[in-house]
């Protein structure tokens, strides 16, 4: 009978980033079945006996704390892997609180860990979606900014093309990121992908994720995201208003002012790659031991 390896990540249609960034995939597991499991329905009727990876985004989060400690609870023969995770902290003074934040909950237990935060050092595991063949695909710089924002972080730049992180092609997406010379955004693929395909970019963050990328975007320091609000005026007079459901904006009145700081990483495709063929080859010996 074929052995099953759960891949444990967060199932997701309507988020880009968790759509292409679980290990299964990119990869094969020869002689595994693998069967895709949502991390937020963890029970042990659907993990017991089975070897599990868990990979995919910012699953080093308070939310999934219950389901890696369930994953380690009903672990006993089996194998348990961490494959590119890692952390998101909101609320201020992030970068005190990674500095200082406690991987531990989320590795204990482990037999193979990779974090995506460049910090880890040795376990350092970036996103899989660097493997996606359309990194490939060379394309030529039609403007020279483009805006992409998370759904919910939303930047406004009206006079420069821009798309949302609610979208479900990746191609698409690498087709307009790749179209700008440098890419302004609030997504923290928007960042990775943007990085990966040479484009200079400039990142604003609505958590700490954004800080851990090793090929470090300009930062723009936003101090606060506010509630956008929609209003109908006449005459410059504010007649109705009221805040859109879940979206959020920011200042960015001088945002040109760290134009002299970006650059682009022409080896960050590689690296990023390489990177994950080596973990993959740790994780293959794991399952065979």
């Amino acid at each position: 009978m074929m052995k099953k390896v759960i891949s444990c990540h967060v199932i997701d249609p309507n988020n880009i980033g968790d759509l292409y960034s679980t290990p299964s995939h990119y990869f094969d597991f020869p002689g595994y079945q693998v069967e895709p499991l949502d991390i937020r329905h963890v029970t042990p009727e659907n993990i017991q006996g089975k070897d599990v990876i868990v990979g995919g985004g910012g699953l080093v989060f308070a939310r999934f704390r219950d389901s890696f400690g369930e994953l380690v609870k009903q672990k006993k023969h089996s194998k348990l892997i961490s494959w590119g995770i890692g952390q998101q902290i909101y609320g201020n003074n992030q970068l005190d609180k990674i500095k200082k934040f406690d991987y531990q909950p989320y590795t204990q237990g482990f037999d193979l860990v990779g974090i995506r935060d460049s910090s880890y050092l040795d376990n350092w595991v970036p996103c899989v979606s660097c493997m996606h063949p359309g990194f490939d695909k060379k394309r030529d710089i039609k403007h020279e900014f483009v805006v992409f924002s998370h759904k919910k972080f939303q930047l406004e730049f009206p006079k420069f093309p821009k798309m949302t992180n609610n979208h479900q092609s990746i191609d698409q997406i690498l087709d307009f990121l790749g179209s700008g010379e440098t890419i302004l955004t609030s997504s923290y693929h928007g960042a990775y992908w943007g990085t990966l395909l040479g484009r200079k970019v400039i990142a604003f963050p609505f958590s700490s994720k954004f800080y851990t990328l090793k090929h470090l975007p300009v930062i723009y320091p936003v101090k606060k995201w506010f509630e956008a609000k929609f209003k109908v005026s006449i005459f410059n007079k504010t007649l109705h208003e009221s805040p859109y459901d879940n979206k959020f904006i920011c200042n960015h009145d001088n945002w040109r002012d760290y134009l002299k700081d970006c650059r682009a990483y022409p080896d960050s495709l590689q690296e990023n790659r390489d990177r994950n063929l080596w973990y993959y080859s740790k994780v293959m010996k794991l399952l065979a031991s």
